[in-house]
């Protein structure tokens, strides 16, 4: 735990900035990656990149980005945002723990998995078995047990979600090293053959 960035993320939490909060707080978890993922972010022309809904929303009806765009609006969520000071801050912490946030609701859209509990956890269990991070490992475990207390009577709806996350990703490209944000405008359909994501019914 990196005491300086929960101090950050404690003081832009008071100034209610959302954007900077969660990536402070991601910082300070550290999430350090597997193998040289790191080096692989780090060579990416935005490892950090600004989303906004103003881009998204321009696209083409039917693409990644407007699908996003539709994902964000319809679950009245806002994309992480990032300050220009925030941005000097964590400079010297993980990419990988701050650019997984940034993305993650596009996750969700690139898989088809809802943000249910289930939806979640299907998420969830697809970083895991991306191999990212042992963080990303113990969040897969710690979720499908949580889920299952919680929740019992969604034992089936949560076992399918969570196999169909970890079969998608042992198959698919590491998603989290793809400059994603160079893909808004293409079909969303098109976008998920390119990285081996076929959509998934799961039943539900």
């Amino acid at each position: 735990m990196h005491l300086r960035y929960l101090i950050k993320a404690l003081q832009s939490g008071f100034a209610g900035n959302s954007g900077d909060t969660a990536a402070y707080k991601a910082a300070a978890l550290g999430t350090p990656a597997y193998g040289d993922l790191e080096q692989r972010l780090a060579a990416l022309t935005r490892p950090l990149p600004e989303i906004t809904l103003a881009e998204l929303e321009i696209q083409s009806p039917g693409s990644f980005g407007h699908s996003l765009a539709q994902f964000l609006h319809n679950n009245h969520i806002q994309p992480l945002t990032l300050s220009p000071e925030t941005r000097t801050h964590l400079q010297d912490a993980s990419i990988l723990a701050i650019r997984y946030p940034i993305f993650h609701d596009a996750f969700h859209v690139l898989l088809g998995f809802d943000t249910s509990l289930a939806g979640e956890l299907g998420v969830r269990s697809f970083v895991a078995a991306q191999h990212n991070s042992p963080a990303y490992d113990r969040a897969a475990f710690v979720g499908r047990w949580f889920t299952r207390l919680v929740t019992p009577w969604q034992w089936p709806r949560l076992k399918t979600y969570e196999q169909a996350g970890r079969i998608l990703g042992e198959q698919a490209a590491c998603l989290i090293a793809q400059p994603l944000e160079e893909y808004w405008g293409m079909p969303l359909q098109d976008v998920r053959q390119q990285f081996d994501l076929p959509l998934v019914d799961c039943g539900f």
